[in-house]
């Protein structure tokens, strides 16, 4: 069974009610749960298959931010969830990894999602979808070009412009996932949600 590393760094985090939904939506994997990056320092990390960062904040040691980006760059997996790109905000390492970095969000409001990647093994079995959640916008200068599988339209008449919501990204031989969505914990019973985090870590997994 595939070992999962589930972080969940940040003050805002229910970490064993949203444990429990992870458990259960992913039932099929092995996975443990932590709320402080000291995992990172040790060789245990390197024994999980991939992690996923559902988190608010964080701050890394050199060792630390080293040894996750190694772990992505040599072939393993890594998903971000929602304020993963607004953690670890001194790290430019991580964000390059990831793709993109939070810039800021207005209050929470419904919004359309227009899939634009329909073959995507991430995405090619769902529709567009209306989803209650913040409306992020992130910086996109990291450098590498990111693939785009979805973006958000929040119908904002000061900053028009469509916002990129799911995307993937390599790091080294490593796939790397960020979706937006997840500020609220009722997203995660959310089935399209559900799918999309379930298709993203067999993505990540196996290509």
């Amino acid at each position: 069974m595939k070992k999962i590393l589930l972080y969940q760094g940040g003050r805002y985090i229910h970490l064993e009610k949203t444990y429990n939904h992870f458990k259960n939506i992913l039932n099929d994997y092995n996975i443990d749960c932590v709320d402080n990056v000291e995992i990172f320092s040790t060789k245990d990390f390197f024994e999980y298959d991939t992690t996923i960062f559902f988190s608010q904040e964080g701050k890394f040691t050199e060792e630390q931010e080293k040894n996750l980006l190694n772990f992505v760059s040599s072939g393993k997996g890594f998903i971000g969830l929602h304020g993963a790109s607004a953690s670890f905000k001194k790290h430019p390492k991580y964000f390059k990894m990831l793709g993109g970095r939070f810039i800021s969000h207005k209050q929470v409001i419904k919004f359309d999602v227009k899939i634009l990647d329909k073959v995507h093994q991430i995405t090619q079995d769902l529709e567009d979808f209306n989803f209650k959640d913040e409306p992020y916008r992130h910086d996109f200068s990291m450098g590498k070009e990111i693939h785009i599988l979805a973006e958000a339209d929040y119908h904002d008449k000061t900053d028009p412009k469509p916002e990129p919501i799911m995307w993937t990204n390599t790091y080294g031989s490593g796939r790397v996932f960020f979706c937006a969505l997840g500020h609220r914990t009722i997203s995660l019973k959310d089935e399209t949600f559900q799918k999309i985090i379930k298709n993203a870590l067999k993505w990540v997994l196996e290509g």
